[in-house]
């Protein structure tokens, strides 16, 4: 009996080693397909009070929005950890005449709403700027990750872009706040962008910044088992909660998709619980078994 008791409990543990194999190896693939959703550019900044107050209705906001709204925080490169030449380039590209002020916000560059902005005042400017979409530019996206966080990211556009048109692409993560100084209470600050590359229709890179250092490998080929399929092919490592696309023609957004990590749970960390929960089971039916044994 005993014999076959450890032989179960064997079995469990090479199952659990497999298991582990399994995801060590395992790619995780994401798509996303659309390009008529909302860009939310979200100013705000660790040192700001105002946005302590307004940075979690707005989470609730976008979080309630699904597929019609994707945020991109950007964090001042001044006193703010989080800040970075992302948040610089973005607002040169606006070209903006005033003084900008945190928070603030902007939907598809058209409609800008600062300070202490409420939920019904999103709510109507969101339905505005919809209302106002009546052209778009259709984007397929595709996300594999591998091992020790190596990510690859297809996109294929489905018309010609435009004269004068720019694609650009957003990293988020969401980020804990560890420091003491600037620190306005919020604990995780979301959707912060962490890395951005902007490129023409020809694929050539006209702005590319990170906030830790991060490098795109920018290239144009097909999609892997589809060659009649073109895409951009980029790839980046480290840590991510989420990619955002936008595609902007002469400074008119004409294009928004989002992928997120969240909405694809790792399976395999699910099997490496259930080998868990298998072996303690086994462990304790082991235990009596011997003593039972034990006692004839």
């Amino acid at each position: 009996m005993q014999k076959g008791v450890m032989c179960l409990i064997a079995i469990c543990l090479i199952s659990i080693s497999a298991t582990g194999s399994a995801q060590d190896e395992v790619v995780h693939s994401r798509e996303a397909s659309g390009g008529n959703a909302v860009l939310l550019e979200h100013y705000t900044a660790t040192w700001c009070t105002t946005c302590a107050t307004i940075d979690p209705k707005v989470n609730e906001f976008v979080g309630n929005k699904e597929d019609r709204l994707y945020r991109v925080a950007l964090h001042p490169n001044d006193h703010d950890p989080f800040g970075s030449l992302v948040t610089t380039d973005r607002i040169i590209s606006k070209q903006i005449d005033h003084q900008l002020v945190f928070p603030t916000f902007w939907l598809d560059n058209s409609v800008e709403l600062q300070g202490n902005t409420g939920f019904s005042t999103l709510e109507s400017s969101l339905v505005t700027v919809e209302a106002e979409k009546d052209d778009w530019i259709g984007i397929q996206m595709w996300w594999d990750s591998g091992p020790i966080d190596t990510h690859q990211i297809y996109i294929h556009i489905a018309d010609e872009l435009p004269m004068n048109s720019t694609v650009t692409i957003f990293r988020l993560e969401n980020l804990k706040m560890t420091s003491e100084i600037a620190n306005n209470g919020i604990e995780i600050h979301h959707d912060v962008a962490t890395q951005s590359i902007t490129f023409d229709r020809t694929g050539t890179s006209t702005e590319d910044a990170s906030l830790y250092g991060y490098e795109w490998n920018l290239s144009t080929g097909n999609l892997p088992n589809n060659s009649d399929i073109d895409t951009f092919i980029f790839n980046t490592s480290g840590n991510v909660d989420g990619f955002v696309t936008i595609i902007e023609t002469n400074g008119s957004i004409r294009s928004v998709i989002g992928i997120s990590d969240s909405d694809f749970p790792r399976n395999t960390e699910k099997n490496t619980e259930m080998s868990l929960i298998l072996l303690g089971i086994t462990l304790a039916s082991s235990t009596i078994l011997i003593r039972r044994g034990n006692r004839q």
